[in-house]
């Protein structure tokens, strides 16, 4: 639905209405919409403002953007009661909208407070509010579809599927760090039997009525399984944590942690074995750079003792030669 501001609407109405606002610049017809177009008042009776007509036509669009918001409105209910009272209230924001798009003319009145002038322009009018009316219309029954009930089975769908996704992460945890092909194995096959439920779960909540999933169940699982495969395989460098958002990228602290936790498991030795030779060698670097230095340091000096022991010999030799 195209949205509308008030200025907008003063720019597309002054178009539509350019030869009206021309004949009445020559003086000949329209005299009495005296200053209407030009910022000041009509004399049709109603003393209306062009400007201020536009935004009165513009709070029924920025309403209807309030109306919008109804499922998340009802979604922070806690009761039953407080549902009802939410859904009454926006019911009763949609009449009064409904009302206010009510084009009425005539000789004396004006269309929903603004002047008489745009009765002559009931097309141009009639194109910006039709959209208006399909999109009230539409939130009109959604509002009165939406149940209690259906938002507290979503609510308890959407926990069952927290604790199945928390269950899927902890086995693929679990299975990035196992050596036995046994238990690995099991692990997969646990991962996918609660990939099962999580596809029956999504499929619940997706045929609620209030529901706002947009995404195919089917595919979100199987991707979900599919990354957690990987990384497994992997060793838990490039998989997918999972979780409700579906996202694939995990947290780079995680990744880091599980990282250090392969480097400490490596295939074929020892873990610790490999972490304290890692260690002597840091410890042995310090001392060897030390001895270098010292080494090179000797060298240096008997360098340039020699090359000094050199210079006062032939001082002296030439001193007694003279």
């Amino acid at each position: 639905m195209p949205k509308y501001d008030a200025k907008t609407l003063q720019r597309q109405f002054k178009s539509a209405a350019s030869l009206r606002i021309r004949k009445k610049e020559r003086g000949k017809d329209y005299t009495r919409d005296a200053g209407y177009w030009d910022g000041g008042l009509c004399d049709w009776g109603g003393k209306h403002n062009l400007t201020k007509d536009c935004e009165t036509i513009a709070q029924g669009f920025s309403k209807l953007e309030e109306l919008k918001v109804v499922e998340k409105e009802l979604q922070k209910c806690t009761s039953e009661q407080e549902f009802n009272a939410t859904k009454s209230r926006l019911a009763r924001q949609a009449e009064e909208i409904e009302r206010g798009l009510q084009v009425r003319t005539g000789a004396t009145s004006s269309m929903f407070g603004i002047c008489i002038i745009w009765a002559d322009y009931d097309t141009f009018l009639e194109s910006k509010l039709r959209p208006l009316r399909s999109e009230l219309n539409r939130l009109k029954g959604n509002i009165n579809n939406q149940q209690y009930k259906y938002y507290e089975e979503i609510k308890l769908l959407k926990l069952e599927q927290k604790q199945i996704e928390n269950r899927m992460k902890e086995n693929k945890r679990k299975a990035q760090s196992e050596k036995d092909p046994d238990k690995k194995a099991l692990l997969l096959q646990m991962i996918e039997d609660d990939g099962k439920l999580l596809e029956d779960n999504l499929k619940k909540q997706k045929a609620i009525p209030a529901s706002n999933l947009k995404f195919d169940p089917d595919k979100y699982v199987s991707d979900l399984i599919e990354s957690m495969k990987e990384a497994i395989e992997k060793g838990g460098r490039g998989g997918s944590g999972g979780g409700s958002s579906g996202g694939r990228n995990r947290n780079k602290k995680e990744e880091d942690e599980e990282d250090e936790d392969d480097d400490g498991n490596g295939a074929g030795g020892s873990g610790s074995g490999s972490d304290s030779g890692k260690k002597e060698d840091k410890k042995e670097n310090p001392l060897q750079n030390q001895q270098q230095l010292i080494i090179f340091g000797g060298i240096t000096l008997l360098v340039i003792f020699y090359l000094y022991s050199q210079k006062e010999d032939k001082k002296e030799f030439n001193y007694y030669d003279f």
